[in-house]
């Protein structure tokens, strides 16, 4: 009897809230909800909608203020909250109807933006293991905004407060959960984090519509978009019939065997060949279009329930997945998705504890399969590493592709509105600027990084939009790109150091500061530990916007002075002093390699690694490189006359420039 009345009395709640929102009634935004964290200041906008001249009170603790209904619907109050503890509260809004938001407490709200290094969550890194069962803090607290897009500007978004615990946590942003308990730490105050980013988003997909339609390249680019989205819809529904055409127009259908020949756990397996993964299956000898079998074995430790085999394919690639010889996914024409990255979530209790057969058939009927990095089994915070020897079989193989055929191969093409812009800032950014918070935090650049010039002036209006719309120069603490793929042991060219070199020019505006990351990166893009990344976020904010003394930044480029032929290389916060970092012998590549690799010295005869010097000719060759008090000497006998230096310009550089906090020199290049 007491579950009915619960469930009755909840009809009836219900009920009463609909009749009122039908009536007219106050209401607020999701960003106003219970366990909401208020950022600390004598102006705290509280919003909401209501009849148009109605009447609204406010009150938190002893704060209270009042206003009307604008003509609109919408009405706006700033709350002086500055001089209240830290609640919790609850906060009463009433109107012709009163409501309670409860356990409001009083501190400081971040907004957590950027692309996947920020999305990624608590759970999946590497700190999870033993960072999650001490998460329990009633003060550290997340708004998780649903990743969704919209055509237009929205005042509202779906998202829900909650407050740090070992189960909740999981889902935090990890970069963003490091920076916030740094904060709350530091500061003893309530952190609130808004988390806000997107996997795979480039700039363009955070900036206000009226920073588009003022420069007429991205004016076009979204019309371009816009029509490719009307159009999708259609292409997608004729891909699959326009595919399967191809296929039997030039002999590319598929002509499965039994897969017991090739999945079943009994086999002999002498005729199977040893490969290692992850390669494209031209690069591991085997063939670039038909069908391939994998098998591996693999030993699953007590404890693994429910998991994800991440398997990253190229493009035409087309999967199925077998466990102990019973098929468990697939992908297809039909079902892929955007042709490109094949993921599987096994269901529970499919993989037993021990010894477990794992086998995968790759049909392609184009070429250029293959597997990524990033091949593992995944439980909570446990992973089970899948890179490494596998054992190979061809099915059958199809003959090479001839011009003719690539050419009237139909089109893989994405979703057109997955990282639409303004879409993500219409939906998940705009509604947010009606709130009080008192910075933003950003880890962003990956989709843009090989943009050159292009990437600075995204970024730039991404920081100036943002600004624009909270209406004040709000501290933007961004995160720099960090080392990423394989060493080069010669100086080169490189798209994703000349991207570091863009994103520092955000140094120039107020307000803003750099976490240089140039040795928390791996071959992989998504680094497994995010605490060092947001440890250094959160000293920018201590220092600079929490004003203590604390050292925020690694040694960053100041000037060069020219003498024969040696460089002398002036630096800025050098806390402590310059500092060669003492170098390992071997170097892990990524968290999912098993084995280790030699770290090549490209200047033995120096203390510094890292530095690059040329003449004229603009022939890079690497320096010899020693420090002194507040500056760095650069020379090679191969360039008499040096006119420009580098420092950790590569993809995945070696470089040790530290100042005495232990904090990494910035990548840079002197001159153009």
């Amino acid at each position: 009897m007491k579950t009915r009345l619960s469930n009755f009395s909840i009809f009836v709640a219900c009920l009463g809230l609909g009749l009122a929102a039908a009536q007219g009634a106050v209401t607020l935004p999701s960003l106003l909800s219970n366990h909401a964290v208020l950022q600390r200041s004598d102006a705290t906008q509280i919003w909401g909608k209501a009849p148009p001249g109605e009447k609204v009170k406010v009150s938190l603790g002893e704060a209270r203020a009042e206003t009307s209904a604008g003509g609109d619907g919408k009405w706006k109050v700033g709350l002086d909250v500055s001089r209240l503890g830290e609640g919790p509260f609850e906060l009463i809004v009433e109107g012709a109807n009163r409501l309670v938001v409860s356990d409001v407490v009083v501190g400081e709200v971040w907004v957590c933006g950027g692309q996947s290094n920020m999305d990624l969550t608590l759970v999946h890194v590497g700190e999870a293991a033993e960072e999650l069962p001490q998460a329990a803090n009633s003060s550290l607290r997340q708004f998780r905004v649903a990743g969704t897009t919209s055509a237009k500007a929205e005042d509202e978004c779906k998202g829900a407060w909650s407050v740090a615990t070992p189960e909740t946590a999981k889902s935090f942003t990890a970069v963003g959960y490091f920076f916030g308990k740094s904060l709350q730490r530091s500061l003893h105050q309530p952190v609130g984090l808004i988390h806000a980013a997107v996997a795979g988003t480039d700039a363009l997909s955070w900036l206000p519509q009226a920073a588009i339609a003022a420069n007429p390249e991205w004016k076009e680019k979204q019309a371009l978009q816009q029509k490719r989205i009307d159009e999708y819809p259609l292409l997608k529904e004729k891909f699959p019939a326009e595919f399967h055409q191809w296929e039997a127009q030039y002999g590319r259908k598929d002509h499965p065997a039994d897969p017991s020949l090739y999945a079943a756990t009994d086999l002999l397996l002498e005729d199977w060949k040893k490969v290692t993964l992850p390669a494209k299956l031209e690069a591991a000898g085997l063939p670039d279009s038909g069908a391939v079998w994998f098998r591996k074995k693999i030993m699953v430790p007590p404890g693994f329930s429910e998991m994800t085999l991440i398997q990253l394919g190229a493009v035409r690639q087309f999967n199925d997945l077998y466990l102990n010889g019973k098929k468990i996914k697939e992908i297809t024409v039909e079902s892929m998705r955007q042709g490109l990255d094949a993921g599987y979530y096994v269901p529970k209790d499919t993989l037993r504890e021990g010894e477990n057969t794992l086998a995968i058939r790759v049909f392609t009927p184009a070429e250029r399969a293959g597997f990524n990095t990033g091949m593992y089994l995944e439980s909570g915070t446990k992973k089970i590493l899948l890179n490494g020897e596998w054992l190979a079989k061809m099915e059958f193989e199809l003959p090479a592709m001839s011009d003719e055929m690539r050419k009237a191969l139909p089109k893989i093409l994405p979703d057109p509105g997955k990282n639409s812009f303004p879409g993500f800032f219409n939906a998940m950014i705009h509604p947010l600027m009606a709130s009080t918070i008192q910075g933003v935090i950003w880890y962003q650049g990956e989709a843009d990084a090989a943009m050159g010039a292009e990437y600075w002036t995204r970024f730039e209006a991404v920081i100036q939009g943002w600004r624009a719309g909270w209406g004040r120069d709000f501290a933007f603490y961004h995160c720099q790109l960090p080392n990423l793929g394989e060493k080069m042991n010669t100086p080169k060219e490189s798209k994703w150091a000349e991207g570091r070199q863009f994103q520092s020019m955000a140094r120039t505006l107020p307000n803003t500061g750099q976490a240089v990351l140039i040795d928390v990166g791996e071959e992989d893009i998504h680094p497994l530990y995010k605490k060092a990344v947001g440890e250094r976020l959160a000293r920018l904010a201590l220092a600079r916007t929490y004003k203590q003394k604390v050292v925020d930044s690694g040694p960053v480029y100041k000037s060069m002075k020219i003498e024969g032929d040696k460089v002398h290389l002036a630096f800025l916060s050098t806390a402590g002093g310059l500092v060669a970092k003492p170098l390992p012998a071997q170097y892990q590549p990524s968290h999912l390699s098993p084995t280790l690799k030699p770290l090549v010295r490209h200047s033995p005869e120096g203390e510094l690694e890292g530095f690059a010097i040329c003449g004229e000719d603009k022939k890079w060759v690497w320096a010899t490189a020693k420090s002194e008090g507040d500056t760095v000497i650069a020379w090679s006998p191969a360039v008499p006359k040096p006119v420009a230096v580098r420092y950790a310009w590569a993809d995945n550089p070696t470089c040790n420039l530290y100042n005495g906090e232990g904090l990494p020199a910035s990548p840079f290049q002197t001159g153009n």
